[in-house]
């Protein structure tokens, strides 16, 4: 079994969503002794997409653009286990793991004209199979909460993977979370972060209680509001 990390953070190691998916992770090859490599994509040298459609007319299922993207996109074929990791930047991925995900077009088949509805988002099927892989996104944002906030990333998600086809671990407060008095707080929530890794590789799936856990608020919203408040204070305005 093999297990993917991609970190698609600018701070690459030290980053938080990368914390939270390491964390994730490690249940996982706790319970299943799955084999794990990361990428950091900061480190990688990937091009943006040129929406050419090269990958669907000129070279099907190969982007016509040679950089690191070959490497990944190799790895994401022979992993069964895909762990997206990255920070909410202004509602959305950040601009590396956007990047990298529009160069994933490749991995489906040309658009036929059909249309989407709520009961079926797939409006394009995979051109490998994934049926046996398992997609987990992992990101952290300062918010006080990940309602609402992670629509836009979810809708994404829905419509490339399919509604219910991957698991969410979205980390609120993260800013504040990284505090020196916040850190028995965090403890306790990578513990349930790492439980949701571990029931994956034990049952297979994760179910929607354990993801609403490891989605939840971890300190009251009003809190969140004065501490924000307080750590932007030094800054100008």
């Amino acid at each position: 079994m093999k297990t993917l990390i991609i970190n698609g953070s600018m701070k690459n190691e030290a980053s938080h969503s990368y914390m939270v998916a390491g964390k994730f992770v490690e249940g996982l090859a706790e319970a299943t002794g799955t084999e794990v490599e990361t990428i950091h994509l900061g480190k990688m040298n990937i091009a943006h997409c040129r929406g050419c459609f090269g990958c669907w007319k000129v070279s099907p299922g190969k982007c016509v653009i040679r950089d690191d993207m070959d490497m990944i996109t190799g790895k994401i074929l022979e992993s069964d286990v895909i762990v997206f990791s990255f920070p909410l930047y202004f509602f959305g991925l950040s601009s590396i793991a956007a990047t990298m995900l529009n160069r994933l077009l490749p991995l489906k088949m040309p658009y036929a004209g059909k249309l989407a509805s709520e009961d079926d988002l797939i409006i394009m099927d995979y051109r490998y199979d994934f049926s046996d892989k398992k997609v987990v996104i992992v990101s952290s944002c300062a918010h006080a909460s990940t309602d609402i906030v992670y629509d836009s990333v979810s809708r994404q998600f829905d419509m490339i993977c399919g509604k219910g086809n991957y698991t969410k671990v979205f980390t609120p407060q993260g800013e504040i979370l990284m505090l020196e008095q916040m850190k028995p707080i965090l403890g306790n929530y990578l513990k349930k972060v790492k439980a949701a890794g571990f029931e994956l590789g034990t049952t297979g799936t994760v179910s929607e209680d354990t993801q609403k856990k490891v989605c939840a608020p971890l300190i009251p919203v009003r809190a969140v509001e004065k501490m924000m408040t307080g750590y932007w204070e030094d800054y100008p305005q």
